[in-house]
């Protein structure tokens, strides 16, 4: 059991070429952190988690501000 998981065939080149497949775009044109297969939908879902998490953190100053929303 161990042996599979320390005896693996090198993807190395193989992953190395998804990011080297064009050279001359650099920075915010094409960044590293979404080239993989499923990167953009991970940003995408963690800049919407994100989004939600400051919606419900901006709603609740603003409930406490005005006194809403208090339990009696």
């Amino acid at each position: 059991m161990i042996r599979n998981l320390v005896k693996y065939p090198s993807r190395v080149r193989e992953l190395q070429a998804r990011f080297n497949a064009h050279p001359n775009l650099h920075g915010a044109e094409n960044p590293t952190y979404t080239k993989g297969a499923n990167d953009k939908a991970v940003n995408t879902a963690a800049a919407v988690l994100f989004g939600l998490g400051m919606a419900q953190t901006l709603r609740g100053w603003w409930n406490m501000s005005w006194g809403q929303g208090k339990k009696e």
